[in-house]
């Protein structure tokens, strides 16, 4: 008895007719947006402690998480990083929007010909690489500010109780 006969759908994935360049432009625009997500939830969690659990526990969409991270920074005190955390919680909003038309893009052929994703456009290479970055970009404010000012943020009790 073969291992083909004991595992049918071994190597079944590539049988798909796309390239490794789009997946693996695919693959890293969806690692990106991961690693920001979870940047995200870490910066509600030291903005409001039991965020995480709650984020968790309630299986919270990345929308749902933009707006809980969108409110939880409206309502800490005024100060400047709290300024930058508010416009990248807004940024982070508008990135899950393109994540969205990525992940939930439709098989396509694009115009060259080759296998794509399409969502309000053909995703070509050059679009997901720039999602990417910008995934990778807004991440890394945050965690400047992570290991930075949040830190040693305190909550106020406004917040605590937000």
């Amino acid at each position: 008895m073969s291992l083909q006969s004991e595992n049918p759908a071994k190597d079944r994935r590539l049988r798909q007719t796309v390239k490794p360049d789009y997946i693996s432009a695919l693959g890293m625009a969806a690692w990106s947006f991961a690693s920001l997500e979870r940047q995200v939830v870490w910066c509600c969690e030291k903005i409001k402690p039991g965020s995480l659990r709650r984020i968790v526990d309630e299986e919270m969409t990345a929308g749902i998480i933009a707006k809980r991270f969108i409110d939880l920074t409206r309502n800490m005190q005024r100060s400047p990083e709290r300024e930058k955390l508010k416009e990248l919680a807004s940024e982070f909003s508008a990135l899950v929007q393109l994540r969205s038309r990525i992940l939930h893009g439709k098989p396509c052929t694009g115009p060259n010909g080759e296998s794509r994703l399409s969502s309000t456009a053909v995703l070509e290479i050059p679009d997901l690489e720039h999602t990417a970055d910008a995934f990778a970009l807004c991440s890394s404010s945050l965690n400047g500010l992570f290991h930075g000012f949040l830190a040693s943020y305190k909550p106020s009790e406004s917040a605590v109780d937000a």
